[in-house]
């Protein structure tokens, strides 16, 4: 089987983990063209000894971790998704948006299960934390103030 018909049903789905990595469409989808002419020019890249999809999504992941700017901790103003650190946030998407199992996505990341658990336990903190909020309450019957509290 050539490389194009081993990659050619999963690149759509990596456009879309692509986009959801990245922020945006346009830079998704640049990352994966460079990984495209990555695997031109080197079409030893890819690692044949892995599932196809999994060998695909982890060359991508490591051409990305490869942009020092990657892998800086999220500043600024950014979408919830894009303020989780980058490996908890590969984590997550792997799992809950491309529904890969643990075991495949701790092989896409290069980490053991428990590292991967690890990762996504933390994603799961981080997004907690985004949405955590204080609130006033104001009542003046203290019964009730506690009730609410």
């Amino acid at each position: 089987m050539s490389v194009s018909e081993m990659i050619a049903p999963h690149l759509p789905y990596l456009r879309r983990f692509a986009r959801a990595l990245c922020g945006g469409q346009e830079s998704g989808d640049a990352h994966v063209v460079a990984m495209l002419e990555t695997m031109v020019a080197d079409p030893a890249a890819l690692d044949r000894h892995l599932e196809p999809k999994v060998a695909l999504y982890r060359l991508f992941l490591r051409l990305w971790d490869s942009v020092p700017i990657n892998r800086e901790a999220p500043h600024g103003e950014q979408d919830k998704l894009s303020r989780l650190t980058p490996r908890s946030r590969q984590a997550f998407l792997l799992m809950a948006v491309e529904g890969f199992s643990p075991d495949a996505a701790a092989q896409i990341l290069g980490v053991d299960r428990s590292g991967l658990l690890s990762l996504r336990d933390q994603a799961a903190r981080e997004m907690a934390e985004q949405v955590e909020t204080e609130v006033l309450i104001i009542e003046d019957e203290a019964i009730i103030a506690m009730d609410l509290e």
